[in-house]
């Protein structure tokens, strides 16, 4: 049988484990999950969390030798979802002072009361 060479590697159907794609796989996951999360008020304080740890799977990845698209994709994916999470919180944040500001100061009851009587 002649060139019919078989590795025995080739035979045992295991599959090759590349260091560092199940980092950079989590860290793309993580980012897209923080992206999604900024959407939905307090909860971006959970994507500021996610997008740093993302991001340090990312650079885990990266040391480890995987340099794919998936390791670029988790690192991007969770630095937007850390800038934008971290945006968003600081605007729910401010919003809601201003909200209870207003109401504290009396001056949401009285707009109120006006455009009630306006009505009338």
């Amino acid at each position: 049988m002649e060139g019919w060479i078989l590795n025995m590697d080739e035979m045992n159907n295991t599959p090759e484990v590349i260091p560092g794609k199940g980092q950079a796989t989590a860290s793309m996951v993580l980012g897209i999950i923080a992206v999604v999360l900024w959407w939905f008020g307090y909860s971006a304080l959970v994507s500021v969390v996610l997008g740093i740890i993302g991001l340090i799977l990312a650079s885990k990845s990266k040391k480890a030798g995987f340099n794919g698209g998936t390791r670029k994709a988790g690192f991007v994916l969770s630095l937007i979802g850390l800038i934008g999470g971290a945006i968003m919180f600081v605007a729910c944040v401010a919003c809601v002072g201003a909200f209870s500001s207003v109401i504290g100061a009396g001056a949401f009851s009285d707009a109120l009361n006006e455009a009630m009587a306006g009505l009338e």
